[in-house]
C-alpha cells in the first residue's frame, strides 16, 4: 500500500501536557504534521517563543503546519481580542512557515453576509500570502456558510490565495453527498481534507456542534463510506496531507501517544482501503497440487476377514 502523510488536528491532539511533550507524542505516533489551536500559539508566545517551536517541530520531523480557528475575522477592526488572535497567528505563520491559517463561518443568528464578509475575507487572505501560508475557510452545518457547495463559492469569488477545508462530518451533516462534492466543490478552492466517522444520524440529546466534538467515530469504525470519500476528493486534485480529527471520550481517556497511535493507525486502514478500489487483483491462489498434510493422511487399512474364515499367517512359521 502507499504511504500517507498524516496531519492531527489541534483536537486530535489536544491535551494538558506541554507542548513539547504533545509535539513529541505526535511525531512519534507517525504523523508528519499538526494544526496548533489559538491557545497554543498564546501559550508559546508568551512562554518559549515560536522560534524554539519551530526547532522543536523540525526537531520531530514535522513538515505540515496549520494554524487557527480563526472566528470574527469580518466584524469592525479595533477589537482588542480579535486583533489579539489575528496577530499571534500571522506572526505564528511567519516564524512557523505554516502552510495554512483556518478561520470559521459566523455562528451567530442572525449570521453575517456572505457579501459583507468577502472583503474582510480577500484582506486577510493577501495577509495570510505575505506570511507565506494559505488562507483555508472551514464551513460548519451550523453556521451562515452551512454547506461545503455554498463555502466553495463563496471561496473561489474572492482572493486566489483562499482556499475550502473539507471535514467529513461537517460536509455530510451539512446534507452533502459525494455526489454533490463531486460536483459542488471546485478543484481550485479544496485545500485540506479531515477525517472522521459517525453514525447515520446525530445521536438523540446532541446537537451538530456537540457531536462535531464528541460525537465524531475513528476513520472505519462509523456508518460513513469514508473509502468513497477519500476517492472522491482525490478526484478533485487533493492528495497529501490527511487530517484526522478525532478525540472520543474513550481516546481522551487514553494517554496521548496511545491515542494518537490509534487513530493514525485508524486511517490509513481506511486510506488503504481507497488505495485497494480499482486496483488489480490479488494473484490467485496456487493450483498446483499441494502435498498431502498430516490432518489429511489416511492410514491404510486392512482387509476385512468374513466372520468365520480363519486368517491366514503369512509370517513365519514357529515350533512348539
Amino acid at each position: 500500500m502507499e504511504e500517507h502523510d498524516l496531519l492531527a488536528t489541534s483536537w486530535t491532539w489536544a491535551g494538558r501536557e506541554p507542548v513539547r511533550e504533545r509535539v513529541r507524542a505526535v511525531a512519534d505516533a507517525g504523523f508528519a504534521g499538526l494544526a496548533l489551536a489559538l491557545d497554543d500559539l498564546h501559550e508559546v508566545r508568551a512562554t518559549t517563543g515560536f522560534a524554539d517551536l519551530r526547532r522543536m517541530l523540525d526537531d520531530a520531523g514535522v513538515v505540515w503546519v496549520q494554524l487557527g480557528t480563526l472566528g470574527d475575522w469580518w466584524s469592525t477592526p479595533g477589537r482588542d481580542d480579535q486583533e489579539a488572535d489575528r496577530g499571534v497567528l500571522l506572526e505564528a505563520a511567519a516564524t512557523l512557515a505554516a502552510w495554512q491559517v483556518v478561520v470559521r463561518a459566523d455562528h451567530s443568528v442572525p449570521g453575517a453576509s456572505p457579501a459583507v464578509m468577502g472583503e474582510a475575507w480577500n484582506h486577510l487572505a493577501v495577509q495570510a500570502e505575505g506570511v507565506g501560508a494559505r488562507l483555508v475557510l472551514e464551513p460548519e452545518p451550523w453556521s451562515n456558510l452551512a454547506t461545503v457547495e455554498r463555502a466553495s463559492r463563496f471561496v473561489v469569488a474572492g482572493h486566489p490565495n483562499g482556499g475550502l477545508v473539507l471535514d467529513a462530518m461537517h460536509a455530510l451533516r451539512g446534507g452533502s453527498t459525494l455526489a454533490s462534492i463531486a460536483q459542488g466543490v471546485a478543484p481550485s478552492a479544496l485545500a485540506a481534507v479531515e477525517l472522521s466517522d459517525g453514525l447515520l444520524h446525530t445521536p438523540n440529546g446532541m446537537t451538530l456542534a456537540d457531536e462535531s466534538r464528541d460525537g465524531r467515530y475513528l476513520p472505519g469504525s462509523g456508518a460513513w463510506d469514508l473509502p468513497g470519500f477519500v476517492r472522491t476528493v482525490r478526484g478533485l486534485g487533493f492528495a497529501e496531507p490527511w487530517s484526522v480529527e478525532v478525540r472520543t471520550p474513550a481516546l481522551r481517556a487514553r494517554p496521548l501517544q496511545d491515542a494518537l497511535r490509534i487513530a493514525a493507525a485508524a486511517t490509513r486502514a481506511v486510506l488503504d482501503a481507497a488505495d485497494a478500489q480499482g486496483a488489480p487483483p490479488a494473484p490467485a491462489m496456487p493450483t498446483s497440487v499441494a502435498p498431502t498434510s498430516a490432518v489429511d493422511f489416511d492410514q491404510p487399512r486392512p482387509p476385512v476377514v468374513p466372520d468365520g474364515v480363519l486368517r491366514r499367517r503369512t509370517g513365519p512359521a514357529t515350533s512348539a
